[in-house]
């Protein structure tokens, strides 16, 4: 089915270029984005797998609808003018290699165990969404699922065994399909720009973002798809239908990959309205405005309702609801905070180490972003009106961002003591703030690339420029590591990552039959007071998942069995497992006929008050 899905796509990439007489490369994004919405749509009544059968079915109904008599001369006369273009030649090399080449990693980063890879299991496992208090990262439950859902497409394809590479592969193929339609602008057959092309796109974030070389967290496919849908909005020579559905379909792709895409949708939408309003001579259809929006706001409608039926809540959604409440206070800690934020703002590289490259701080790359749309300007690559519009934006855009980044560290991560280092502080710039850095830099490449005239001398300056800065502000080490130099530590971070799991966690696992595909619920696992290693906890609910692992500390020398079945009911746990509490005369009173016996299984019984009995799954 794998071959089968891939050519499927491959397919209705063709068929809608066809369709709305589009290149396939500027069809890619379109065809990845309707996939993450008919996953999303498959996954809410956990039939993931059908799309085993819609996307072939579908692709292959629509080959032979446009492939009938009538059609097929003209069919295969736009088919292969489009093979011969380069643009398309190198996304496909772009799209086959870097998944390829991806597809032994190992989860190593810590963010992907919390929440990012540990997901993406129990998506493999279910099929789909985990029902009401069966998340299996309860501290990220409204997390959106639009990454997650092209990463389980590719995991997937290995039904007998959840591999992570292939999670990796997913990961990296939906950030390059966003990014690809840059290519474009290689018009002609130039061999030394169309090898070092492709070389400079995957290393293009690196010069503002390298977390995703290590990690698949969203905040990268964010900045893929904010940057694609930035230049789509002053592209030309689009069909309007064509032109509002594809940017129709990033927004709401956008708007699922993490809560913080609201942001990007909002600034998204206010650019769609003033590059037509102001650069495009008043070119404005409120309709058209509309209905661009109307797609985003179904979809974030349909995942906010989904978390409030099913109880799911983000540990930081939380805390910011409390603070705004005034529940939950601020530390004081302003003034150190303020003061990181300055420095790493004017003065750490954003790729947070040094190179021997050019190191651009937040400031210098904003300041070079604004002068870049200047100078475009002053080339007549924009227009007056087009250079003002997208400057003044792009500037207020920035501010706001940074503005917000602030204040976020100064409310909601206050108490995460990391960013009280200006290190920590860059780092959260670089992550958070990849969508404007990484968008804003797209935009700009593409607008120095476009109308170019391959046989004119200077003809391919914009596209030898992007080369040129890429290649002096990159960062090579993560770039290189991300793509190839992981395999020199696959075993050993495997092996650390296993490390972690000690022998009373082994017990846990084999007594809840971990990674068995047939099992959905959630387990409380109950420690003595004195164990705080919740480290230990991240790396368990990995190797736990499908089954959504709780955790409380208890006291056995105060507490009593109310404290236990209170612990129960706050944990919403359908199965108990306890390590030995120390002091546990008063723990398990009328939980249990006979002793309780730790290091075991127990199924909670609610129908007349708590009651724990014994279960093997094995049985």
């Amino acid at each position: 089915m794998a071959i089968l899905n891939i050519l499927g796509l491959i397919t209705l990439c063709v068929i809608i270029a066809y369709l709305f007489r589009e290149h396939i490369i500027d069809t890619i994004p379109v065809s990845v984005s309707l996939l993450i919405l008919v996953l999303y749509v498959l996954a809410f009544m956990k039939r993931l797998s059908m799309v085993d059968i819609i996307l072939p079915a579908a692709a292959l109904g629509l080959l032979i609808y446009f492939m009938a008599k009538s059609r097929r001369t003209e069919f295969l006369a736009f088919l292969q003018e489009e093979v011969k273009t380069p643009a398309l030649i190198l996304s496909l090399i772009l799209l086959i290699a870097v998944p390829i080449l991806t597809s032994a990693k190992a989860v190593t980063w810590w963010d992907d165990f919390n929440f990012w890879a540990t997901d993406v299991k129990s998506l493999y496992f279910l099929d789909g969404f985990a029902g009401r208090y069966h998340n299996v990262a309860p501290e990220f439950g409204d997390y959106p699922p639009a990454t997650q859902l092209i990463k389980w497409f590719f995991v997937h394809m290995d039904r007998q065994e959840f591999r992570t590479g292939l999670m990796f592969a997913g990961y990296y193929f939906c950030n390059m399909a966003f990014l690809c339609p840059i290519l474009k602008n290689l018009r002609w057959w130039n061999v030394p720009l169309m090898i070092l092309m492709p070389i400079s796109l995957w290393l293009f974030p690196s010069v503002a973002e390298v977390f995703s070389y290590d990690g698949c967290c969203a905040d990268m496919t964010m900045a893929a798809i904010y940057a694609c849908f930035l230049v789509t909005v002053t592209e030309e020579g689009h069909k309007e239908s064509f032109y509002y559905i594809k940017l129709s379909l990033l927004l709401a792709c956008l708007i699922l990959c993490k809560n913080t895409g609201v942001i990007w949708v909002l600034f998204g939408l206010v650019f769609l309205c003033v590059y037509k309003y102001f650069a495009e001579d008043g070119r404005f259809k409120i309709k058209n405005i509309i209905l661009t929006a109307l797609l985003p706001i179904i979809a974030e409608s349909s995942w906010l309702g989904f978390c409030l039926i099913n109880r799911r809540v983000a540990k930081l959604t939380g805390a910011a609801v409390r603070m705004a409440t005034g529940v939950q206070g601020i530390p004081d800690v302003n003034g150190k905070l303020i003061e990181a934020f300055v420095k790493a703002f004017i003065y750490y590289p954003l790729h947070r180490w040094s190179t021997w490259n050019i190191d651009l701080s937040p400031l210098a790359l904003f300041v070079l972003l604004i002068a870049s749309v200047v100078m475009l300007t002053k080339t007549g690559k924009l227009t007056k009106r087009a250079g003002l519009t997208i400057g003044i934006f792009m500037a207020f855009s920035g501010i706001v961002f940074y503005a917000f980044n602030l204040v976020s560290h100064l409310t909601i991560f206050a108490v995460e003591e990391q960013y009280l280092d200006p290190f920590g502080m860059v780092s959260s710039i670089e992550r958070y703030g990849a969508p404007f850095t990484i968008g804003s830099m797209y935009l700009v490449a593409s607008l120095a690339m476009s109308k170019s005239k391959p046989r004119k001398l200077l003809g391919n300056a914009g596209i030898a420029a992007f080369i040129l800065f890429v290649i002096f502000t990159c960062d090579y080490g993560s770039a290189y590591r991300g793509l190839i130099g992981y395999r020199e530590d696959v075993e050993t971070n495997t092996a650390n990552a296993e490390s972690m799991i000690d022998e009373e966690a082994k017990m846990f696992l084999q007594s809840i039959g971990a990674e068995n595909k047939d099992i959905e619920g959630r387990v409380l696992y109950i420690r003595d007071v004195s164990d705080i290693s919740w480290v230990r906890s991240t790396y368990i609910n990995f190797y736990a998942a499908p089954m959504s692992v709780m955790y409380a500390n208890v006291d056995g020398s105060s507490m009593t069995d109310t404290d236990i079945i209170k612990a129960i009911d706050d944990a919403h746990a359908e199965y108990i497992y306890s390590e030995r509490i120390v002091n546990d005369d008063n723990l398990w009173d009328n939980l249990i006929s006979g002793d309780f016996v730790y290091s075991t299984l127990y199924k909670v019984n609610n129908d007349n008050g708590v009651v724990l009995s014994p279960v093997n799954i094995y049985d």
